[in-house]
């Protein structure tokens, strides 16, 4: 298979860098590719880190999978990316200063557009157009810690699209005991995400880790997102073996309410615990005034509902959500659904 100039035959793993775009400001924005294409045809994974540049947890979970995977002794191909925003990365933050975009938000891409929309036209391209599966690996970076499986809500979910029925079983199969979806327009339109689907591509996004539970938690989390990359390859019969998983469960909610931050900065004081049902008009969190201890603001939940795993570092400043909640959409049982899903025309384009 090829990317850019970068290519690997059968049974190789070759890496090389993929070159997208050319920076006035001398930041390198070329993207690190490792190919492996196994020694037998099949589908192809799209494994991803650091699209959003602070959020590392799937850059070290890559890198772990690069040091063990065989291409000998796999069916079909990987395409693992470390760390596609290579600006963001370096600098720590979630976007590029190159052109104050986010890459996540752009695809298909703009190839005589700045910077970050000539680098998601080249990766669309190149990289995602070629993927049957692709694994976006996101975290709470700094401010926040997560921890589950995103995907996007599905149109009718009496009538799945071939796409949809895919990704149910994937986001299942990935191990994580919680999943969750945002419905239609909670965020505003992605029309990126329509890219990536009108490509023939499955995503599915992972919230894993940051914030303050780094250091807690954070070895646990790389390995439980390298352990989902390996259960997609499996679903994917890319390689054989048992499934792995936080249990025999996975809890799939409606994440319909997101909280934010009143226009108040201060100390962010989560009453609630993950799991815990909050009713509407309750106090979901307090900020507070970190100088002389004054409440600034209470902030109640909006519905009943249930904190999913995500939130907020201490000091919290400037427009941002601090909360997710949602109700249970339904619960699915690993150990009766059957979990694999095949792809007849295997590789997408120019694999």
């Amino acid at each position: 298979m090829r990317v850019g100039s970068l290519e690997a035959k059968p049974g190789e793993h070759r890496f090389g860098y993929l070159e997208v775009a050319k920076s006035r400001s001398g930041l390198a924005a070329d993207i690190p590719v490792h190919l492996f294409a196994g020694a037998e045809p099949g589908p192809t994974l799209l494994v991803q880190g650091a699209i959003h540049g602070a959020e590392v947890i799937g850059s070290i979970a890559v890198l772990d999978l690069v040091a063990k995977l065989d291409p000998k002794k796999i069916r079909g191909n990987v395409i693992a990316v470390p760390v596609v925003n290579r600006v963001g990365f370096e600098l720590g933050e979630r976007g590029s200063k190159v052109d104050n975009k986010d890459i996540s938000r752009l695809f298909p891409g703009n190839p005589t557009g700045s910077v970050s929309d000539q680098i998601a036209y080249r990766y669309y391209e190149e990289v995602i157009k070629q993927a049957d599966v692709m694994l976006d690996f996101h975290a709470g970076a700094r401010t926040a810690y997560e921890r589950y499986v995103l995907f996007t809500a599905e149109k009718d979910p009496k009538n799945l699209t071939d796409i949809e029925a895919k990704r149910r079983k994937l986001v299942v199969a990935f191990g994580l005991d919680q999943a969750a979806f945002f419905p239609p327009g909670t965020f505003g339109a992605n029309k990126a995400k329509d890219a990536i689907e009108d490509a023939g591509v499955v995503q599915i996004t992972l919230e894993f880790g940051g914030g303050t539970g780094w250091f807690k938690n954070g070895e646990d989390n790389v390995r439980d997102a390298e352990r989902g990359i390996w259960n997609t390859m499996k679903a994917m019969r890319m390689i054989e073996g048992e499934f792995e998983a936080d249990g025999p469960e996975c809890t799939v909610y409606n994440a319909c309410v997101v909280l934010w931050k009143p226009d108040v900065d201060g100390l962010f004081i989560r009453k609630r615990r993950f799991g815990e049902r909050v009713r509407a008009g309750e106090v979901y969190a307090t900020l507070i005034d970190p100088y002389t201890g004054e409440t600034l603001a209470d902030i109640p939940n909006t519905q009943d509902a249930i904190v999913i795993p995500s939130g907020q570092e201490w000091v919290t400043i400037g427009a941002t959500s601090i909360g997710i909640l949602g109700m249970i959409d339904r619960v699915e049982d690993r150990q009766s659904a059957d979990l694999y899903v095949s792809f007849e025309a295997s590789g997408g384009e120019g694999a």
